[in-house]
């Protein structure tokens, strides 16, 4: 009836050594994986604005009767399809960079 009790111990903190190592690895990959989710996500609220902002500009600059017209010939999700671009040439960018630093660290 020792053996049990001498054994608990043990098993407790090898186990809780198991959980301390799982969730500190986990926690920075967690954390690195947060922190590019929310820089992309400024880069695509970055371009929405500078998007926004372009077609503003070009309605200011140009006579009303041009610009209303010029957007008739464009579908209605223009913006929307010009962000999407946008973004989806982001995410090639960075599925490239990390692509190449993953084959880096494989090969060294």
């Amino acid at each position: 009836m020792a053996a049990p009790l001498l054994l608990a111990p043990w098993l407790w903190s090898l186990f809780s050594g198991i959980v301390i190592y799982f969730a500190e690895f986990f926690g920075k990959k967690m954390a690195t994986v947060l922190a590019t989710i929310a820089a992309f996500a400024a880069i695509v609220a970055t371009f929405n604005v500078a998007i926004n902002s372009i077609f503003l500009t070009l309605q200011g600059s140009l006579p009303v009767g041009a610009f209303k017209f010029g957007l008739g010939l464009l579908p209605s999700n223009t913006e929307v399809c010009i962000l999407a671009v946008i973004t989806a040439e982001v995410a090639s960018i960075g599925y490239v960079y990390w692509r190449n630093i993953i084959a880096f660290r494989l090969q060294g």
